[in-house]
């Protein structure tokens, strides 16, 4: 696997943390299917609804925070990734 920091500690502790998400993103999928699409909603899971109540509630909200979600991800892909697309030569290296 990749190193994502240069300190070994830090790089284990990154690595804990995305597993323990993975995981937990695993069980609420298995408990989706028993109490319904709701579990799934990233405003439930990140507990923002607590701050904003009914935010974690209904379909309008769930399509909502997948939206937001798909936002973040693409700033991510777009602003902390190096840059580099599959397929083309990184100019850097020519």
């Amino acid at each position: 696997m990749r190193t994502l920091f240069s300190n070994r500690y830090l790089d284990a502790f990154a690595k804990s943390i995305f597993l323990f998400g993975m995981i937990h993103i695993i069980i609420l999928i298995i408990l989706a299917f028993r109490d319904g699409q709701g579990v799934l909603n990233i405003f439930a899971i990140l507990g923002i609804h607590s701050f904003v109540p009914g935010l974690g509630d209904g379909l309008a909200s769930f399509i909502l925070s997948y939206c937001v979600a798909l936002a973040v991800y693409s700033l991510v892909f777009l602003y902390l990734t190096n840059g580099t697309r599959e397929g083309r030569a990184n100019p850097d290296n020519a």
